[in-house]
């Protein structure tokens, strides 16, 4: 019989810390496995993060310098992708990035357009077919501690086929065959549509495209797009020449004395100026059933009614007030967001006029207000308001002088008196706001080929109304009578004094953009 030796077991509290042990660094290497890979998660969805937002700052400058009041625009291909004749592709780049090269030693070409226009590995040969300039964003470079790192950005005009997905071409329309043909944005039923040839033409607004692409130092990238079309400040006139506000019987005065406005020429028309397909409107639209009775008997008292011409009989005045409703242009208030509007979009500019101006470049040597071939926004304060600044405005006794050296294109912004004197032409929209007074005391020709748009909201004098007028300049509680006298120098038929075109009116909406409106933004998957 063997006796049992308690020593037997010696040695057992040694294997059983050693199985711990192991469990312990087991559990240990799991736990630090496993922060590491939450760091690098972590690393990894921060490095998304940085390359998303990156590629929408390339976004977002791209749309800031297409605004033509930028300190640094760019200028906005107008030709098709793929068609010759010049730059169709526009880049924003990094320092020493070449999206367009096809040399193997090209920083992060550009593959998406390559997939959108189907070119398979090559790009176009020379260098006719884009332009570029660098990034003004000091944080655009492909340095490795470069904190927002979008490496390039292109903006083109939309074609049908350039909506491309992973699946090859989506097509706008759905055919194939118009693969090439322009898109543009129907402003009027608010949807895009391609247009077969000739370009988009009011209402139809350019769609351009905006493409972005991010590249961490780490390798990680993403690439975003928008399409994208200007969001025009509203400037649809109702008639050639539009009086928003109330108008007194018999108080208007259309034909001063000593003009010719009855010699046999068409003194306002609404009819549309040559060239020009869109509806004829009214030679005057008023604000009220009211106001249009009230003109229609001051001009007739005149012996003018057939001066006035446009829709409807002479003398040709429509009661416009669900248009100007439509527009937002019924109250103070939303003339001064007109005004703010357009102020905006100018930057301050010395010219040659005795009032402060803030105008749109381009603006032609000597202070003009723009030709055909580059309209211009400008804008006069006169009329006392005193938020516009120290020194601003003209003196109160003074109104704007317009002569024949201010023959000009694009949209004017008077805020007080204007003297319309001896212009040969004026291309556009002429927009008197503010105190709201215009004068044409010339015999010679005055003619303005656009629309005259008149809202008073501001007091022209103490006692004005509707108050409170305390003081010049001041904002009234709804809109005044705007003072109209406008002379028709020569009175030949061939040379109206206002002469309607809807056409050149809109076109300077291209000029008048209070920024682009995204229509839609994806991100793009490679």
């Amino acid at each position: 019989m063997r006796s049992f030796r308690p020593d037997r077991e010696r040695g057992v509290a040694l294997f059983i810390v050693l199985i711990v042990l192991l469990l312990v660094t087991a559990l240990g290497m799991g736990m630090l496995l496993l922060s590491g890979t939450e760091t690098n998660t972590d690393a990894n969805f921060r490095d998304e993060q940085v390359a998303l937002f990156a590629a929408k700052a390339g976004l977002e400058e791209a749309r800031d310098r297409m605004l033509v009041g930028n300190p640094n625009p760019i200028p906005l291909p107008t030709i098709l992708p793929g068609a010759g004749g010049g730059a169709y592709l526009y880049y924003i780049t990094a320092s020493g990035v070449t999206p367009w090269s096809n040399a193997s030693t090209s920083l992060y070409p550009d593959k998406e357009y390559l997939a959108e226009m189907n070119l398979g590995s090559t790009f176009p040969g020379g260098s006719s077919w884009y332009a570029s300039s660098n990034s003004i964003s000091s944080y655009s470079n492909p340095s490795t501690n470069n904190p927002v790192p979008y490496q390039w950005v292109r903006i083109n005009l939309k074609i049908d086929r350039s909506a491309y997905t992973t699946n090859g071409p989506n097509y706008v329309d759905w055919n194939s065959a118009n693969a090439n043909d322009q898109v543009c944005y129907d402003t009027q039923n608010l949807y895009e549509t391609v247009v077969a040839a000739g370009g988009c033409a009011y209402p139809l607004e350019n769609v351009y495209e905006i493409t972005s692409y991010a590249v961490t130092p780490s390798g990680t990238h993403r690439m975003l797009q928008q399409e994208v079309t200007i969001q025009p400040v509203n400037l649809t006139f109702p008639g050639a020449l539009t009086i928003d506000g109330p108008l007194a019987a018999n108080a208007p005065t259309v034909c001063g004395s000593g003009s010719t406005c009855n010699s046999g020429g068409a003194y306002i028309t609404g009819n549309q100026a040559a060239g020009c397909t869109l509806p004829a409107v009214a030679g005057i639209a008023t604000n009220s059933a009211t106001s249009q009775t009230n003109l229609i008997a001051g001009i007739n008292n005149g012996g003018n009614e057939n001066d006035i011409t446009g829709t409807g009989a002479d003398p040709s005045v429509s009661n416009a007030a669900s248009a100007l409703a439509n527009a937002n242009l019924t109250t103070p208030a939303q003339i001064e967001s007109l005004v703010a509007q357009i102020k905006g979009m100018t930057s301050a500019g010395g010219a040659n006029f005795a009032c402060d101006v803030a105008h749109l470049p381009p603006v032609a040597s000597g202070g003009g207000m723009g030709t055909a071939a580059t309209p211009t926004v400008t804008v006069i304060y006169n009329d006392g308001v005193s938020n516009v600044g120290a020194g601003k405005g003209c003196p109160s006794n003074s109104d704007v002088q317009l002569n024949s050296g201010n023959t000009g294109a694009g949209i004017l912004v008077v805020t007080g008196g204007i003297q319309y004197v001896n212009v040969n032409s004026y291309q556009g929209a002429i927009l008197m706001l503010g105190t709201a007074q215009f004068t044409s005391t010339s015999s010679k020709d005055t003619t303005l080929t656009g629309a005259l748009f008149m809202a008073k909201d501001r007091c022209a004098s103490v006692g004005d109304t509707p108050g409170p007028c305390t003081q010049v300049g001041e904002l009234m509680s709804g809109l005044g009578s705007p003072e109209f006298n406008y002379h028709h120098g020569s009175g030949k038929s061939t040379d109206p004094s206002i002469q309607f075109n809807q056409c050149m009116a809109t076109q300077d909406e291209y000029l008048a953009i209070a920024g682009y409106r995204v229509l839609s933004q994806r991100e793009l998957m490679f």
